[in-house]
């Protein structure tokens, strides 16, 4: 992902955060100013209830948004967990923690302090040179921050998912990061066959959202682009989460614009 993609993505996952705030104010100052003596009457106000579907509009994708997120923070006992249940490795510049299981699995966890694990069952399937590969592909994810970054990404992409396009932006930036991670490898020393021959072998990427695999996106078209480079990647998401921003902020802008004609209006009429 790059620094102009993040930025759009934490200014929209801001923006989803804010909008909520921004679309109730009115709302709460209305009937503020009104007295809780009309309470019953303003909320029955063709205006009040306007404002109150506008914040409901902008509430429903930040309470999507909210609970992906407080998904990610509860994993935090897993990246525990594992941490607990593995032994530390190094092997030159490269570093991570052997799990005790049989399955051919390599990636990396946590969102402050990321930490790559490679199964037992991966060390002992992999070559010298796929193991390799496959820890300067994890090594790219610790050094890009990833995990902070799709978490947050699979966060908007749950909070949006009544757009339908959504969920093929946040596939193919997911895609993205592998793939930049893919190229990290190579140009560290890894050859293409082995990483390759690495992919093929690693089992399912993990479930847990603040984890990402070695196979956590679109396999095929990997392996494909790692046997032709020139494969062109989707196209930058930036200007897609621009726009996604502006939708998510409208509800909020049309909550204030109404109560600016409002205000403007009685003012010309008391005149």
């Amino acid at each position: 992902m790059s620094q102009g993609s993040r930025l759009a993505l934490a200014i929209l996952a801001t923006t989803l955060l804010v909008a909520p705030v921004a679309a109730l104010h009115p709302a709460l100052s209305h009937l503020s100013a009104a007295g809780f003596a009309r309470l019953s009457l303003e909320l029955t106000h063709p205006m009040t209830l306007g404002f109150l579907a506008l914040a409901l509009v902008s509430i429903l994708p930040a309470a999507g948004f909210a609970l992906a997120i407080g998904r990610g923070i509860r994993g935090m006992a897993y990246v525990r967990t594992l941490t607990r249940n593995s032994l530390p490795v190094r092997e030159g510049a490269l570093r991570y923690r052997i799990l005790p299981a049989d399955t051919i699995s390599v990636f990396t966890a946590g969102i402050f302090r990321p930490v790559t694990f490679v199964t037992a069952g991966a060390e002992r399937a992999l070559g010298e040179r796929e193991l390799r590969a496959a820890l300067l592909h994890e090594a790219a994810h610790r050094r890009r921050r990833d995990v902070f970054w799709r978490l947050l990404l699979q966060a908007v992409g749950q909070a949006l998912a009544f757009v339908p396009w959504v969920r093929r932006l946040v596939d193919q930036e997911a895609l993205r990061s592998e793939c930049a991670a893919d190229e990290y490898a190579v140009r560290g020393g890894a050859s293409r066959l082995a990483l390759f021959e690495a992919i093929v072998a690693a089992s399912a990427a993990p479930s847990n959202p603040l984890a990402v695999g070695l196979t956590s996106a679109d396999v095929e078209f990997r392996l494909m682009r790692l046997v032709d480079p020139a494969l062109p990647l989707p196209g930058r998401p930036t200007r897609a989460f621009a726009a996604l921003t502006a939708a998510v902020a409208v509800p909020a802008v049309a909550a204030h614009a109404v109560t600016l004609a409002a205000s403007v209006c009685t003012g010309q009429l008391l005149m």
